[in-house]
């Protein structure tokens, strides 16, 4: 396993830990998040994950990990998916890998289960090899905070020096457009609205299933607006079981069975 290390805490840091615990605490109904300040359940959640495409010449793997104590390090725990080649077939249709040639996972599946363990916090990492043989050779973060000099991988000592100490999003979440045939910029695919408005995804969206997707920077230049289209899977809420119409019946025959039997015990004494 990996590990990534916080180098040090900053005010930056403290915020940004608070505004976690804030999301948390004021979502209504079902407290969560999932997003670009992390991933967090208040109960233990399956989340489908769905490979789509992938496009740049890095070659890739997803990875679940999960926050150690007191936030000082995130560790990898479970690989969704991984690139056995940069694409499928060299550079054609902007370094195009699909599930099956480029794109494979542990079990052969094109869908991978992952249960969130309840109030554990966690992220996405896009782990890459940019030509150097580590298949950890730099990482791109699902939560933004962990995109900045703060933080470094254990084995490499790789830091996120484009983002500086405040950090920067590397990933979308949401009903976003992707055009990988166009050089136009995310924002104006998506009609103006820009990667801090796919910041995060509501209990609906997951329900009924969304995209997330990653920049790993390959092509990033100065002045330039990211693509997000380097890594794309969809996500989506495994609904939890409901119990029988008959077991809940035969449940409340019990219950008022023996609430009349407590009552006739009552009036006897």
């Amino acid at each position: 396993m990996t590990t990534l290390t916080l180098v040090k805490k900053t005010s930056f840091t403290v915020v940004s830990l608070a505004t976690t615990m804030l999301l948390s605490i004021c979502t209504p109904v079902r407290a969560f998040m999932f997003g670009t300040t992390g991933i967090e359940f208040d109960r233990d959640t399956s989340i489908d994950f769905t490979f789509e495409e992938s496009h740049g010449g890095y070659q890739s793997s997803l990875w679940v990990a999960q926050a150690q104590s007191a936030n000082t390090g995130y560790t990898n725990i479970a690989k969704l998916f991984e690139e056995t080649q940069p694409s499928d077939n060299g550079s054609a249709d902007n370094w195009k890998g699909t599930f099956g040639n480029a794109v494979t996972s542990e079990n052969g599946s094109i869908t991978q289960t992952f249960r969130f363990l309840k109030d554990q916090t966690y992220a996405l990492l896009l782990w890459s090899d940019t030509g150097s043989g580590n298949p950890r050779e730099q990482y791109v973060s699902s939560s933004t905070f962990m995109n900045s000099t703060l933080w470094w991988t254990a084995d490499t000592q790789f830091r996120r020096d484009e983002c500086g100490v405040a950090g920067c999003q590397l990933a979308v979440f949401g009903n976003f457009m992707l055009d990988y045939n166009s050089s136009d910029s995310f924002k104006n695919i998506n009609g103006g609205k820009g990667p801090e408005q796919f910041s995060s995804l509501t209990m609906a969206e997951l329900a009924n299933g969304t995209q997330i997707s990653f920049d790993d920077l390959d092509d990033a230049k100065p002045g330039t607006e990211l693509d997000f289209n380097d890594f794309t899977v969809r996500a989506e809420l495994v609904p939890e079981p409901v119990p029988e119409p008959v077991t809940v019946f035969g449940t409340m025959l019990g219950l008022g069975a023996l609430a009349a039997a407590r009552r006739k015990k009552k009036r006897g004494q």
